[in-house]
């Protein structure tokens, strides 16, 4: 009985946040589903090369790399929640009729158009999301995040499973969950308009707090490097394994599967432990301890070895996930909206700058040494995290100081 009331409690406190889950797992079902998409259409013929499905990958992050931030900037000025629904069901049009055509430069165009609704989605969907966590940021963001990760998760699952009874076509099915939380999200549109505007008076009523623009960019490059590895795992696996191993496209889209249901279950570990443990120390953790896993799984001669440690390096690079969300937001506690666009948003998008690159080396030199170069670009993550400053420890600092400095004023 207890457990039922507590679960009870715990539903109608994080209501919210579950709704911004579900409307997460629609718009990075989308993303999530490139990779997957992208390895079908290479077996049916649509596509030739490593160097294109690089570029369709380098579609969808370019110029979401540049609406994200944009975004941010808007979401912090004034309410809109509607830039979450337009972007969530834009994410779903732009990569749904993908398949329908063999032409390269409609897909690239697609492909984009999606781009940019992943893009309007993220800052928006993530500031309203803080904006119902209170104080337990960690737990309320991890939430949120892990619809990313499920949505990661089931993408390639729906993909080839469409694909096998529709061919290419089918990866319009992936438009359906949009167009259903479309409804709910409008349906609660003037509720998530007073919720902003609800915190933007609680946070004009406090003082506001000195922002680390600093420790910003050391975040942010830390993120950039996980974003190659994140981005380059989700888009070359499939074909890795249907190179390496032989793998078919369905079962070699099931790795992307496995990595994404480890990294939902990683991403919900990570904000709880962050809240426990200090969010510093798991983000430090997290990126350090994936390394060795990567560098076994790049070595391995044997698919089901390979597997065994992509498993655990999936857990730990994807345990910092929700963790460097919230520290973005506490390092720049005054632009939250700017901050989460730059560190979910950009935070998927940034490596999909680099998979040129990763496709030239594979086309070039094979499949394996792409590997290997997100295995280095794993190590510079880990590596630049340790330097990100630690924001509640400096927060802790200052109040000491306060009140130390009012105990002396107090006693002359």
């Amino acid at each position: 009985m207890s457990l039922s009331l507590s679960l009870r409690q715990h539903l109608r406190h994080y209501h919210d946040n579950y709704l911004f889950m579900l409307g997460h797992l629609a718009t990075d079902i989308c993303q999530g589903s490139v990779g997957a998409a992208l390895a079908v259409l290479l077996a049916a013929g649509y596509l030739h090369t490593n160097t294109e499905i690089s570029m369709l990958v380098l579609a969808s992050t370019l110029l979401s790399s540049i609406v994200q931030p944009l975004v941010g900037i808007i979401s912090d000025l004034k309410p809109r929640p509607w830039i979450m629904t337009v972007g969530m069901v834009t994410a779903a049009l732009g990569i749904g009729f993908i398949g329908c055509t063999q032409n390269f430069i409609l897909m690239f165009i697609l492909i984009s158009i999606s781009g940019v609704g992943v893009a309007m989605f993220h800052p928006q969907g993530s500031r309203l999301c803080h904006a119902c966590s209170h104080e337990h940021m960690g737990r309320g963001m991890s939430i949120f995040s892990v619809g990313g990760n499920i949505g990661f998760a089931i993408g390639p699952v729906v993909i080839s499973l469409a694909t096998l009874l529709f061919g290419p076509p089918g990866i319009m099915v992936i438009m359906l969950p949009a167009l259903i939380m479309m409804f709910v999200f409008m349906n609660r549109h003037q509720h998530y308009t007073e919720l902003t505007l609800n915190e933007n008076r609680e946070l004009k009523s406090q003082p506001q707090e000195r922002e680390s623009y600093a420790g910003f960019a050391i975040l942010t490059m830390m993120i950039f490097f996980r974003s190659c590895v994140y981005f380059g795992l989700t888009t070359f696996i499939p074909l890795y394994f249907m190179s390496r191993f032989k793998w078919e496209v369905g079962l070699a889209n099931g790795n992307l599967t496995v990595i994404a249901v480890c990294s939902a279950l990683a991403t919900l570990a990570g904000g709880a432990l962050a809240d426990r443990f200090g969010f510093k120390t798991v983000l430090a953790m997290s990126a350090t301890l994936a390394v060795p896993f990567l560098i076994a799984f790049a070595a391995m001669d044997s698919a089901g070895l390979a597997v065994a440690f992509l498993i655990p390096a999936a857990l730990f690079l994807y345990g910092s996930l929700s963790v460097s969300m919230v520290m973005g937001q506490k390092l720049l506690c005054n632009h939250i909206g700017f901050a989460s666009g730059i560190t979910i948003g950009l935070g998927i998008s940034f490596g999909g700058i680099t998979s040129p690159l990763l496709g030239y080396i594979g086309d070039h030199y094979g499949l394996e040494y792409t590997m290997w170069t997100i295995v280095v670009a794993a190590m510079l993550s880990a590596l630049v995290a340790w330097f990100v400053p630690d924001i509640d420890a400096i927060r802790q600092k200052r109040k000491e100081a306060a009140e130390s400095a009012a105990s002396v004023t107090s006693e002359a």
